[in-house]
């Protein structure tokens, strides 16, 4: 499992923050999301033997928000 985290714009409320973790969860080989609106962060937990970074960036990006920043991935 690897962890990666990324800085969004766009999100404008607990309700935006809700809907990026719901389209992160659902995306196979993630096990677990954490998503900040305050902090304007999401940290996701997955298996890159399913899913790849700009595969979750893309996901997060869906809605219309923006990935300004990420993270290193760690183990």
């Amino acid at each position: 499992m690897k962890t990666a985290t990324f800085t969004v714009e766009g999100m404008h409320c607990d309700g935006c923050a809700s809907t990026v973790k719901t389209l992160i969860e659902r995306q196979s080989g993630v096990q677990m999301a954490t998503v900040s609106f305050a902090d304007r962060k999401v940290r996701v937990l997955y298996d890159p033997t399913a899913i790849n970074e700009p595969r979750l960036i893309a996901a997060i990006e869906m809605p219309g928000f923006r990935v300004v920043g990420r993270q290193p991935s760690s183990s």
